[in-house]
């Protein structure tokens, strides 16, 4: 048994919740619910600019928390982006459900209704500070993870409309079936471990730091900083969230109507990123899911644009280029790209996109 291991609880911890401290240039925002209130990190730029540039909202994954884009709050509200960051119900400084409504009730389509509340509480605050108008387009939503799979429901399901969106090493469109085979081999012990020592706890596959270690970030990682980021895992986790995104869960071509702002086919309006050392979602997954999306984004575009739209070479699925949907791949870094060694990197790669919209 590792020295490392994590004591899972089956309730919320009895220790006082003191939210991380912030930095100065960070607000923290409590927002209300009928069940409890939500946290909302906000970064406004050190840059004026006129007209104000790009909202940016970005959502966590599972075990995840708003402080993970404490890095890409301060990177993109320096370059005069304003910019948020949402704790879904049972992380962060949000509510705390008990153990078994967390685990068994609330699904990806309850965490959506939560990443809705975030984003009308943005776009409120985004009004007053523009003057009293937003349009959709202004906004870019940004998901990690298994928030890479919400963000997609999220938009799949039209529960809005936004001028971008990445999906940042985020559950592939057709389903986890493979994140998980990648997980198993990763971790041989992940079943016997999960479903006998731990009676299914959630964190039962991140119960220690070296597991935290090698699923999320890259063998260059120092443990000293994974042990910082354990600190503010939940301690427990959502299991029907990611189970209900197993198979299919996204309507693509929903999600690209959902995307609102086109004007050509040589615009990406949607950005899929890969961690070359992701052992999770990895390279492969994230390149089939571009070119699910670029196929659609064929279709989408004929829908569209009608004769105006030529289909070549450039725009077929596997195609390198950027038309309608780009793909990049962050050298060396694993699963949390935000927060591993090269996360400046990925910033630039979504700042470049965001500022060509």
């Amino acid at each position: 048994m590792s020295s490392d291991k994590h004591t899972l609880l089956f309730q919320p911890s009895s220790s006082p919740s003191n939210p991380l401290d912030l930095p100065p240039d960070i607000t923290r925002h409590y927002i209300p619910t009928p069940l409890g209130t939500l946290e909302l990190l906000s970064a406004q730029p050190s840059i004026s600019s006129s007209p104000r540039k790009k909202a940016i909202l970005f959502q966590h994954g599972g075990f995840g928390y708003a402080c993970v884009w404490l890095p890409f709050l301060t990177y993109f509200s320096s370059r005069g982006h304003p910019c948020y960051a949402l704790s879904l119900r049972g992380h962060g400084a949000s509510w705390k459900p008990s153990f078994f409504s967390l685990v068994w009730r609330y699904g990806k389509d309850t965490m959506a209704l939560d990443l809705k509340c975030g984003l009308e509480f943005v776009k409120s605050l985004e009004k007053e500070l523009r003057g009293g108008e937003m349009d959709d387009e202004d906004l870019v939503l940004v998901g990690h993870s298994a928030g890479g799979g919400l963000v997609q429901r999220f938009l799949s399901r039209g529960m809005a409309k936004v001028g971008g969106a990445v999906i940042l090493a985020g559950f592939p469109n057709f389903g986890g079936l493979g994140v998980y085979w990648n997980w198993f081999k990763l971790d041989p012990w992940f079943a016997p471990r999960l479903y006998f020592r731990d009676m299914w706890h959630p964190r039962s596959p991140l119960s220690s730091t070296s597991l935290v270690h090698r699923a999320f970030f890259s063998p260059e990682y120092p443990v000293g900083e994974v042990k910082k980021f354990e600190v503010l895992m939940p301690e427990y986790e959502s299991l029907v969230w990611p189970l209900g995104m197993m198979f299919s869960f996204v309507n693509v071509g929903n999600v690209l109507k959902s995307v609102v702002g086109w004007r050509d086919e040589r615009q990406a309006r949607v950005l899929i990123i890969a961690g070359e050392k992701d052992t999770l979602m990895g390279v492969g997954l994230m390149r089939k899911m571009a070119a699910d999306y670029r196929q659609q984004f064929i279709n989408f575009a004929k829908s569209l644009w009608g004769a105006r739209f030529k289909e070549t070479e450039e725009n077929q699925p596997e195609s390198s280029d950027q038309q309608g949907v780009g793909f990049e791949v962050i050298q060396g870094s694993g699963h949390h790209i935000q927060n591993d060694l090269h996360w400046e990197e990925c910033a630039q790669k979504i700042l470049t996109f965001v500022d060509q919209l």
